[in-house]
């Protein structure tokens, strides 16, 4: 007898962004109220201090220059970004969903209170990112520096953190489900508790155990206290 219910295989991965065949060129300079659909924008994109309430959807952008740009109510679905530079950037309260970021400068970004949805992010550098706040779900870094990057209140389901530094990362009070950290670097992170029920590789074992025992104030001692 046929099963009838065969489960679909687990997602494991975000999914793409689903992209045109082609795109238009984008306006030369981003203005608040912008709605992009389907362009493709380069390094020549004037882009004020300030920019409110822009919605990119479908495009792709080269050599973005946004680094130290304020980008409120800023959403993105759909859309690459590749060797561009947000160090800096603040983002709050973002909706990003299928977005991918590639070589890209991050250190410093700022992603409070943002939502991300099928997000990848590859072969960068976010040190000091903050993601204080954020909601994620199938959220995939890889191969990303994020030293003292800044998870406290994180919630994601689904994320994983592959081949990153996450040396010094706070994770206090995060709410972490289903989570992988396969080949990250996990020295000094703080919050290590809040790491509870991710997946390590057996040489994260020690440094993560350090931090574990950090965490519950037991120190290793030659003997006992005189």
């Amino acid at each position: 007898m046929a099963n009838g219910s065969r489960r679909k295989p687990k997602k494991t991965r975000p999914d793409p962004p689903d992209l045109p065949d082609g795109f238009d060129p984008a306006p030369g300079t981003l203005e608040s109220g912008a709605f992009w659909d389907c362009v493709e924008a380069g390094a020549d994109v004037v882009v004020a201090e300030t920019v409110a309430d822009v919605k990119l959807q479908e495009s792709r952008w080269v050599d973005a220059d946004l680094s130290g740009r304020r980008l409120t109510g800023l959403h993105c679905r759909d859309v690459v970004f590749e060797h561009c530079d947000l160090s800096g950037a603040v983002l709050d309260d973002a909706v990003l969903t299928r977005v991918t970021f590639t070589n890209c400068r991050l250190t410093g970004v700022v992603l409070s209170g943002a939502e991300l949805t099928d997000v990848h992010i590859s072969d960068s550098r976010a040190d000091l990112a903050n993601l204080r706040m954020a909601r994620a779900k199938y959220l995939l870094i890889e191969n990303t520096s994020l030293h003292a990057a800044d998870f406290y209140e994180f919630a994601g389901t689904s994320c994983g953190l592959l081949g990153c530094d996450l040396a010094e990362a706070v994770f206090e009070d995060a709410r972490l489900t289903d989570t992988d950290l396969h080949g990250s670097t996990v020295d000094d992170v703080r919050g290590a508790l809040s790491l509870r029920g991710s997946r390590i590789s057996s040489e994260q074992i020690l440094p993560l155990g350090a931090a574990l025992l950090a965490a519950v104030q037991i120190q290793v001692t030659n003997g006992p206290a005189t």
